[in-house]
């Protein structure tokens, strides 16, 4: 392709694709390419020179919209279900929900935090994605499903399973940022209510006193708020990476950056 017909210099070319082109001496010098996907496409001898290169700002608040929404139907679900099993006891038929609920957020925010510290791309990463976006699910599922038929427990279950095994097929079908955005909001939220369950167990034990496991779950208490935090960075992380400039795959052979814009393809993902 003659390279004089590729002069996109200062033009405004947010989120186009130019997936596998071959635009091999082009020219993009001071042009708004935030957004677009160069995947897979020839780029020898590209003029990036000044060129603005991330995540466009419709995008961004497109996204910070759906995790606005994600965080308050999931806090909604987590902080009614949360208060509602304070003070519940083994001989109450309502204690099992309890202990599932208790496992379930502590599975979804736990396996939300770890996303932190794990290699992206590896078989873990997404084997924690699957895992947390299921129990949050779970959770979600048995809130809104019974709660849409009064309180129904049997509706509730069979909602809490549907709502498990879609977010499951969801989270191995599909490796969108969306998904990362949902798991990583969803966990934020789960880590906080395990938080709040675990501190109310801390200051029961200690008023009776059990100085012992009020010590042990205040600990554990600790450690889930130091994992909220993980969490949030995760969800902060996930919102700013959704839509960037992509580079994958792309031949960059002598491209031209500015490295004001893009030293070392800073906020490009390739």
């Amino acid at each position: 392709m003659d390279s004089s017909h590729l002069n996109f210099s200062n033009q405004n070319l947010q989120n186009r694709s130019f997936k596998g082109l071959n635009l091999n001496g082009a020219n993009f010098s001071g042009a708004d390419i935030r957004g677009c996907d160069f995947s897979n496409a020839q780029l020898k001898d590209v003029n990036l020179t000044g060129a603005k290169i991330g995540q466009s700002p419709r995008v961004f608040v497109f996204v910070l919209t759906i995790a606005c929404v994600v965080a308050i139907i999931t806090f909604k679900a987590v902080s009614e279900m949360s208060f509602g099993v304070l003070g519940r006891t083994p001989e109450e038929s309502a204690w099992s929900y309890s202990v599932a609920l208790f496992v379930s957020l502590g599975i979804a925010g736990l396996c939300a935090s770890l996303k932190r510290i794990i290699k992206e791309n590896s078989i873990f990463y997404r084997l924690t994605t699957i895992i947390s976006g299921a129990a949050s699910g779970a959770l979600l599922g048995f809130y809104y499903g019974g709660s849409s038929q009064g309180n129904n427990p049997q509706i509730a279950v069979i909602s809490a399973v549907f709502a498990s095994l879609v977010m499951a097929f969801v989270c191995f079908k599909f490796k969108t940022g969306f998904v990362r955005v949902v798991v990583a909001v969803t966990g934020c939220i789960t880590n906080y209510g395990f938080a709040f369950l675990l501190s109310s167990l801390a200051f029961a034990f200690l008023s009776i006193p059990n100085i012992l496991l009020g010590s042990i779950f205040i600990c554990l208490t600790l450690f889930a708020t130091a994992s909220t935090m993980f969490c949030l960075l995760q969800a902060v992380k996930e919102i700013t990476s959704v839509g960037v400039t992509s580079f994958k795959g792309a031949d960059l052979s002598n491209a031209k950056f500015d490295e004001s814009v893009c030293n070392g393809y800073n906020g490009c993902n390739g």
